[in-house]
């Protein structure tokens, strides 16, 4: 018998390229499989070595291959049998025994495997199996399930996809147990840079500009401390920005980061470039390292005490009735000058019912804090002026509903108040003097792009 009627390696070069791979289950291919193992096992006792073979010239490449494919040939694991650890490969490679559902609206868990079959106690084992396998009550429409059954509708592996980067797969042990982990898939970013300039309006620029909104809505979040977007935008700003794309088999899945940007207000330049440091902290910068977040003073004024704290249940000295208290009082002598407590504009500044005299200062596009009972205002501070952390603003006085002299001072985020003493405020650290040189060693090339964009932009205004 030749061993050219045993072209197993030939077999499984198929297998692994079809599409459609042939199954080799049939009793048919599994006797040849098993004569080809005797074979082998023959040829070790005889002591037979390919390399002292020297088949005729005519015959010694089909010989040679037919040899190298016999080698080939997977033995079994200890304590496995052959025939079960080929039924097992070809499990695992034959498509049509996956079975895939799509979530559709009022599905559960439950619902799906009791559709396919498996048993309530399979899903009580994986439902209850770790945090990961919790998660699986919040499964939502148009997610996909995927769940691989033997014939007696046991689960032997289950892939569930949340998104196009992720899978939960989910797998049965010898012992009947189950097994999960989460695949997270490479995602492949390319940078993408993008300039435009403002006719009517930022977004309409961006829309001309081809940039995406949720790219302009970060741009406005990187430069909100130093721009107000609202008041300071003017007819004939520029700006450029570098960002990623993210790809998974050159198939665009969404925006990443901005990378590098810049914007020219009113003749004035500012530039951000990101940056993640050799231990992981990452945050967006000014290209000489000093951070682009504001950070805030947690008291704004000298005090003696706190005379009244944040609560949402507190006894008005005043008003003689329980209401909420959505700021701190500092109690203070009449007159001491209160600070803002970070970079800003004055969004406010007037008269406004029990806050008496009170000022509200806008801090980019997230933050607002409020002073109020003041006696009087500093000089200049009025609607629409800018101010710097912790210059005087105001004076500590009891105007409006007070009982003696205090500063009234609230801070919010997104408009929802939250407890000044407590919030946690966003940092402004520069970049540790000891990470400067990787700094800028690895922003130069996002900076070099805007610098060839305030170029083109200049020689187009011209």
């Amino acid at each position: 018998m030749s061993f050219q009627d045993f072209d197993f390696k030939s077999d499984r070069a198929y297998l692994a390229r079809s599409r459609n791979p042939v199954s080799i289950q049939s009793s048919f291919q599994l006797n040849l499989l098993l004569k080809l193992l005797l074979v082998a096992t023959v040829i070790s006792l005889l002591g037979f070595s390919v390399s002292n073979w020297q088949p005729t010239a005519k015959a010694a490449d089909s010989t040679l291959n037919s040899v190298r494919l016999h080698y080939s040939l997977p033995l079994p694991a200890q304590g496995i049998s052959l025939e079960q650890e080929i039924t097992e490969a070809a499990a695992a490679i034959e498509p049509s025994l996956w079975e895939s559902v799509t979530i559709k609206s009022g599905d559960t868990l439950a619902s799906i495997f009791s559709r396919q079959g498996i048993s309530s106690s399979t899903t009580h084992q994986i439902a209850t199996l770790n945090e990961q396998t919790r998660k699986l009550r919040y499964i939502q429409p148009g997610e996909k399930i995927e769940m691989l059954l033997d014939e007696q509708k046991q689960l032997r592996q289950m892939k569930y996809i949340p998104d196009i980067t992720r899978t939960l797969l989910i797998q049965r042990n010898e012992n009947q147990s189950f097994t999960s982990k989460v695949i997270n898939y490479h995602l492949d970013a390319y940078p993408v840079y993008r300039e435009g300039k403002i006719g009517r309006s930022l977004f309409e620029a961006a829309a001309n500009a081809d940039i995406p909104e949720d790219v302009i809505m970060d741009l406005v979040s990187i430069f909100g401390w130093d721009i107000d977007f609202s008041l300071d935008i003017r007819q004939g700003d520029r700006f450029g920005i570098v960002y990623e794309e993210l790809y998974k088999d050159d198939v665009k899945i969404r925006n990443g980061r901005i990378l590098s940007a810049e914007f020219i207000n009113n003749g004035k330049t500012y530039r951000a470039v990101y940056y993640t440091d050799p231990s992981g902290n990452s945050d967006y910068y000014s290209p000489d390292g000093k951070s682009m977040r504001k950070a805030f003073l947690r008291s704004p004024v000298e005090f003696s005490r706190i005379s009244s704290r944040f609560s949402n249940k507190r006894w008005h000295p005043v008003l003689s009735k329980w209401r909420s208290h959505k700021g701190v009082d500092y109690a203070a002598a009449r007159g001491t000058p209160v600070r803002a407590s970070g970079d800003g504009k004055v969004a406010f500044a007037g008269r406004k019912g029990g806050h008496g005299r009170l000022v509200v200062l806008q801090h980019g596009g997230r933050y607002t804090s409020a002073y109020g009972h003041l006696h009087r205002y500093a000089r200049g501070v009025r609607s629409g002026k800018k101010v710097k952390q912790g210059q005087i603003i105001g004076y500590v006085g009891s105007s409006g509903l007070a009982t003696g002299p205090h500063l009234h001072y609230e801070f919010r985020v997104n408009g929802v108040h939250r407890n000044p003493l407590t919030v946690k405020l966003p940092e402004a650290r520069p970049v540790n003097a000891a990470y400067l040189s990787n700094f800028n060693e690895n922003t130069q090339v996002y900076l070099s792009l805007l610098r060839l964009m305030n170029r083109s932009l200049a020689d187009n205004s011209q």
